[in-house]
């Protein structure tokens, strides 16, 4: 991710102190001393998120969250001491986009579902999303929030806490990458004027053109009892379905 841009003159290594792996929560957002910021991080963070969403994360620089903020690079690293923590304040930014009801459903699999439906279309907003989330970073409270409700509508599972954080990963894994996916076919067919049916079409064909080559016999089998086709929706609530199945029985059905 480009965002490790240097003003001329700033010493290597400036701007990535006090380390990558540092949790920008664990700094304070502001000095003792000095006047009042302008900018909180939820400002940098929302301008961060406006360019990638507009030009996507290679024109994304800590020059142009400057720019976009009105303020010189260098004052930039006042408020995001290393570029790892930009990264870290646009996640958590996208993670305050989640909806939670006032109260947890009765049930696990249609709570579950709804977040892996909010982490999907979130993805669909913003393509990017999953670029960023090739490796682990430091959970913000937007973020800690999502875990704490999820953890919630696992409460009554018998599954201990390593594997309902699996459960977790897996759904919210998933449906973020189908959601980039999906945003990626949809940019695919805007630029190339092809519909939803024909980019189905064109991945069907080459199935049939490996059975047809008989190289591939379990393949061929398969194509044999395909079933009707489906959508990309139907796809992503059948694999949903699928994973939370696997949790066991609803966590909150006696409640």
């Amino acid at each position: 991710m480009p965002i490790g841009d240097r003003e001329p003159g700033r010493a290597a290594g400036a701007g990535t102190e006090p380390g990558s792996q540092t949790s920008i929560w664990d700094l304070p957002e502001r000095g003792a001393r000095g006047p009042k910021p302008r900018h909180g991080r939820t400002a940098v963070a929302a301008a961060a998120v406006r360019i990638a969403d507009a030009e996507g994360l290679s024109a994304l620089t800590m020059r142009r969250v400057a720019g976009e903020l009105g303020m010189a690079t260098m004052s930039l690293y006042n408020y995001v001491p290393a570029k790892d923590h930009l990264t870290q304040l646009m996640i958590d930014h996208l993670a305050g986009e989640y909806a939670y009801p006032p109260e947890l459903p009765a049930d696990l699999r249609s709570g579950a579902a709804d977040l892996a439906r909010q982490a999907r279309d979130i993805a669909r907003r913003h393509p990017w999303l999953p670029e960023l989330l090739h490796r682990p970073v430091p959970p913000g409270p937007n973020g800690l929030r999502y875990l704490d409700y999820f953890l919630g509508l696992l409460a009554g599972s018998p599954l201990d806490t390593g594997a309902k954080l699996e459960v977790i990963a897996m759904i919210s894994g998933f449906a973020t990458m189908y959601g980039g996916m999906q945003a990626a076919l949809a940019s695919q067919r805007a630029g190339s004027g092809a519909s939803a049916e024909e980019q189905a079409a064109a991945q069907t064909q080459a199935f049939a053109r490996a059975a047809a080559s008989g190289r591939y016999p379990n393949l061929t089998a398969a194509l044999t009892t395909a079933g009707p086709a489906r959508g990309e929706d139907d796809i992503f609530e059948s694999c949903i379905q699928r994973l939370t199945d696997a949790v066991g029985p609803a966590a909150h059905q006696d409640r």
